[in-house]
């Protein structure tokens, strides 16, 4: 049996403890329980007017501490019953309406972004158009020797071509301008020593007029060098009836040379002449009728110099070209032999030599360029006689330089009854008369010069003034023999390598491949074939041109 002792009193004693505990938690959680059951009942409206300020003061004591432990209850979350079905349908459709006005006003802002995007590109892009030189009409590309392309400006002040594209047409690769359905230009050949073959008749039917090449200076070595074929040429077109003029390629580095081709070319004009003499077709006594029917023309000849070609053959001169550059020999019953040569151009060397071949005389005619015809006869002793001898009237030429004297014209009677008034003359119009040219051409003579392509040329060696002094110099040293003066040359050249301003007031023949003259000012002949093969009368190399303008009639 367990004693009492210690322990037990010390149990004894927790367990009369333990009830007490138990008892003030209890009271603790109910009041806990009542605080809160006070603090919902406060939180509802108070329609009881008897409560009492104590009362009052009480519950808003315990409602204030409350609010500080629980703020919120599950129907504080439950907002839909504070408005009425019709209140959530209104709400609904302001909210709509405001969610549509706001697209509303987002697509107007984005319409108006979208249009002053689109104004300031077309701004952009018209200023681009006004900036670009390819569309504002006021410059034109050219292609450099080197394949580089450059918008050059147009010059105002020099006067623009007024041709229009559309009306360039190609018949069979012969391009023509066309005004109201009809052909309103010429078409022409240019011509050379490396034109191989000219078959002159059928050339007459296929072309209008021809240039023919009178010699060129050379690129590299700067001498002057003949064309072979010129005198041929020219008399080949005066006997076909084709109207004509002469180019020479140039390569002068400076006036003199400029001056001494222009010399030349009328030095050569001058031999050509006394040819066609020669042959009785000096250019102011033949008449050439053209006969067209059904398309064809045929050119007539009428030749009205005939006693030319006599006297010159009286005179010494070989007219036959058969017998140019011949040498015959004849013995006569003596024993004396006589040797004739003849050279290229019709001058004759008689020698006469006895049978031992002692020289018993000789005799040499020549005709020069100028038409004067000299014969030196020189004698068994070596004295020589020279006469000199205009030929006749028809082929007398005046040498270069020279003027004619103009017939005066007689003054009118005023107290006459049918006389007129007198014009004003013209302040600008030249006073100089008119100098009458070696051989009257119809059309000009001009100067052609190009670069060289693959190679350096001499007049790359000098500037634009330099090479624009070239060309001015051969034109007026051409013009004082009384031609016209033409200048050919490509685009690129006539815009960059010179001063087109400069050459305003000379023929301009246009010489560039394609289908429209692709240059802005005024022309008189474009090249646009350089390679041949379009003209059945013609094989080798030649260039076609159109002519804008009928010299024939100028």
């Amino acid at each position: 049996m367990r004693l009492k002792n210690d322990d037990d009193e010390e149990y004894s004693g927790l367990s009369v403890r333990m009830p007490t505990v138990m008892l003030i938690a209890s009271l603790a959680i109910f009041g806990v329980l009542a605080i809160v059951v006070l603090a919902n009942n406060n939180k509802r409206p108070a329609s009881n007017s008897s409560q009492t300020p104590t009362q009052a003061t009480q519950a808003t004591a315990v409602e204030e501490p409350m609010e500080q432990v629980d703020s919120l209850r599950a129907d504080d979350l439950n907002f839909w019953g504070m408005y009425a079905d019709t209140d959530v349908a209104e709400i609904y459709e302001e909210e709509n309406s405001n969610a549509s006005r706001k697209d509303e006003l987002e697509q107007r802002e984005e319409e108006m972004r979208r249009a002053e995007e689109e104004a300031a590109e077309a701004a952009a892009k018209e200023a681009e158009t006004k900036a670009d030189p390819a569309t504002d009409g006021k410059h034109t590309l050219v292609t450099h020797i080197d394949g580089t392309n450059e918008w050059i400006a147009i010059n105002s002040s020099i006067k623009l071509n007024t041709y229009e594209d559309t009306q360039f047409q190609s018949q069979n690769g012969i391009i023509g301008y066309y005004t109201n359905g009809r052909r309103s230009t010429k078409t022409g050949a240019d011509i050379s020593q490396y034109t191989t073959t000219v078959d002159w008749k059928q050339l007459a039917t296929e072309v209008d007029y021809v240039m023919i090449r009178v010699g060129a200076r050379g690129y590299d070595s700067g001498n002057i060098i003949a064309d072979t074929k010129f005198i041929d040429n020219v008399t080949g077109a005066v006997q076909a009836g084709i109207p004509f003029g002469v180019y020479f390629s140039s390569q002068a580095v400076n006036e003199t040379e400029a001056k001494e081709e222009a010399t030349y070319v009328m030095t050569q004009l001058a031999a050509a002449k006394s040819a066609v003499d020669r042959l009785g077709l000096s250019a102011t006594g033949t008449t050439i009728t053209n006969n067209t029917n059904n398309g064809t023309t045929a050119t007539t000849l009428t030749t009205t110099t005939e006693t030319v070609k006599d006297k010159l053959r009286k005179m010494g001169i070989e007219t036959d070209p058969t017998k140019y550059n011949t040498t015959t020999s004849v013995k006569d019953n003596d024993g004396n032999t006589t040797v004739t040569e003849v050279d290229d151009k019709g001058n004759t060397t008689v020698t006469v030599k006895d049978a031992n071949g002692n020289q018993i005389s000789k005799k040499t005619v020549n005709l020069d360029p100028y038409g004067n015809v000299t014969t030196v006869d020189t004698n068994a002793e070596g004295r020589e006689t020279v006469v000199t001898e205009m030929v006749p009237e028809a082929a007398v030429v005046p040498a270069p330089g020279t003027t004619t004297t103009p017939t005066p014209t007689p003054t009118p009677d005023p107290n006459s009854p049918n006389a007129t008034a007198t014009p004003t003359p013209d302040p600008n119009a030249s006073t100089t008369p008119k100098v009458t040219p070696v051989f009257k051409l119809t059309y000009p003579v001009a100067i052609e010069m190009h670069l060289i392509s693959n190679d350096i040329s001499r007049i790359e060696k000098i500037d634009k003034t330099a090479r624009t002094s070239v060309l001015t110099t051969f034109c007026s040293v051409i013009e004082s023999g009384g031609y016209d003066a033409m200048v050919e040359a490509n685009k690129e050249f006539l815009l960059c390598q010179v001063n087109p301003a400069a050459l305003t007031k000379y023929e301009i023949w246009l010489s560039n491949e394609g289908n429209l003259p692709d240059y802005p000012y005024v022309m008189s002949m474009w090249k646009y074939n350089t390679k041949g093969r379009l003209l059945n009368s013609l094989a080798g190399d030649y260039g076609v041109s159109v002519g804008f303008i009928d010299y024939s009639i100028r």
